[in-house]
């Protein structure tokens, strides 16, 4: 049985909490307009939006999931690091140089002034749903942890972590956010290496010994080179990975909200490319912290469940303290990425739609306040969905694979948008619906790799996109017996409104 934590250790995590909620509130008053509380006034510089676009990125299912992964299987996720710093040209090339020019909040207002409203509503409704279901995830996997660690009830972790969150996301906005993503980032790092060297000093530093150990129990193969679509292979590794990083940077209003905070595109630029050096190189321990604990529980002759590795070691074999720490960084991993899923969820909600289509005139200190309220209520909803996570069973696989559907196939609408000159708004909705049946498909009947989930929903949209797209244009002209011009939406020819209405 587990022993539980010290007082010290509860007073390191109850310090980090009030810390957060502390930082939400300094930023509180600091909100004068919508760019205020959703871009910090794009006055960022570049490293603190790198870190907190590192600490976004990582949530507790990362944190937790990657030595977890490690300790079951083997290291062939590893060489999917290396897509990022391989996708970053492309991300500002495509993507950052774009909303920039346009001064977007939301990335599916270029889907309007490309194609039409219905389409952007269409991706942003997706986008909300399904980040709100990762949310609710995300809290409820590291809730376990947290309750297995400090016997708190399950309910009651979830309310914790996910009030705490609510409280200094709707208080502070988006400069709340990155200013304690960067706090939670040292916070998990510290904690990361403080495991790393207590299982060093539990072999007397022989990194010899916990490879070998590791190696004897197959867990240091690095490549597969099959050609198999349903086995995790290099190939496997390095497309979909290319092509999920692709969407998160590009597309995702949770990272591309981040960088837009930037001062100006050259900081965007620098954050991007900091952020995929930072961040490969606090995976990196994470994969190795993983064979860690498989040589240090073979050694000890204990079977341990992955997903209960990191709670385990924390509070057996770690001081207090660094017990206390490890948990600091179970929260900061998870309200790092919640606060930034509130975040761009609230966004998407106001400026895809309440500023859109209902109040498109409001005073902007109007504005501030009508945020902080739907920034509150989708804090909440997350919470309460979160609570009913465990009667819903797999809702957490659920999720996840969910959002690798929708990743790539709005990677492909973006893409027909941005390359395609001949997409149509009706042509790119049906390659969407198409993308994601296929996706859903495979996912479901087939034993093909999650990884080519991705690649498969990004292609499948722009082949059927691009192709219904051409015959409609041909069936118009076929039908209409005097030229017409087609509007840029590719379904009316009505103005469409300014998306950032001014007092």
């Amino acid at each position: 049985m587990m022993e539980m934590l010290s007082v010290f250790d509860y007073g390191i995590v109850i310090a980090y909490l009030l810390g957060c909620v502390g930082l939400g509130s300094a930023f509180a008053r600091r909100q004068k307009d919508t760019r205020d509380f959703f871009l910090a006034g794009r006055r960022m510089s570049w490293l603190p939006i790198a870190l907190s676009i590192v600490a976004a990125d990582l949530s507790a299912i990362s944190f937790m999931g990657v030595p977890a992964y490690v300790f079951t299987h083997n290291l062939m996720l590893l060489p999917g690091l290396v897509t990022l710093p391989l996708a970053v040209p492309f991300i500002i090339r495509l993507f950052v140089k774009t909303y920039y020019q346009l001064d977007l909040f939301t990335a599916y207002e270029f889907l309007e002034r490309r194609f039409s409203y219905g389409l952007r509503a269409t991706a942003s409704s997706l986008f909300i749903l399904l980040r709100l279901c990762w949310l609710a995830a995300a809290l409820y996997a590291t809730a376990i942890a947290v309750s297995q660690i400090t016997g708190l009830r399950l309910p009651v972790a979830i309310l914790i972590l996910g009030g705490t969150t609510c409280a200094y996301t709707a208080a502070g906005g988006m400069r709340a956010v990155i200013w304690t993503d960067v706090a939670q980032f040292t916070v998990f790092t510290t904690a990361i290496f403080a495991m790393a060297g207590t299982i060093l000093k539990a072999f007397q530093g022989d990194i010899r010994m916990i490879w070998s150990l590791a190696e004897a129990g197959g867990r240091t193969t690095l490549l597969n080179l099959s050609l198999s679509f349903h086995d995790v292979t290099l190939w496997g590794v390095l497309i979909g990975y290319f092509f999920i990083n692709l969407a998160s940077y590009g597309v995702d209003q949770v990272i591309l909200q981040q960088y837009l905070t930037a001062k100006d595109i050259e900081h965007s630029r620098r954050s991007l490319w900091a952020n995929a050096l930072v961040g490969g190189t606090i995976m990196i321990p994470l994969f190795f912290l993983g064979l860690g604990f498989f040589a240090f529980y073979a050694q000890q002759g204990l079977a341990i469940e992955p997903d209960r590795v990191i709670p385990h070691f924390a509070l057996a074999y770690l001081p207090a303290g660094l017990s206390g720490l490890v948990i600091a960084a179970i929260f900061a991993a998870t309200m790092s990425s919640v606060s930034a899923g509130i975040t761009s969820i609230t966004t998407a909600t106001l400026v895809d739609f309440y500023q859109r289509t209902l109040r498109p005139r409001a005073p902007m200190s109007h504005y501030v306040r009508a945020a902080r309220l739907i920034a509150l209520l989708w804090g909440v909803a997350a919470t309460l969905l979160a609570l009913f996570v465990g009667r819903l069973g797999t809702i957490v696989e659920i999720s996840l694979k969910t959002n690798s559907f929708f990743t790539g196939v709005l990677l492909g609408i973006f893409l027909l948008g941005l390359r395609v000159p001949r997409a149509t708004a009706r042509g790119t909705l049906l390659g969407a619906i198409i993308g994601m049946a296929a996706v859903s498909f495979i996912g479901g009947y087939t034993t093909i790799s999650f990884l080519w989930y991705s690649p498969i929903g990004c292609l499948t949209t722009m082949l059927v996109g691009w192709g219904a797209s051409v015959v409609e244009s041909k069936s118009a002209r076929a039908l209409l017996s005097t030229p017409a011009t087609v509007p840029a939406s590719g379904e009316s020819g009505e103005p469409v409104a300014h998306p950032h209405p001014r007092e």
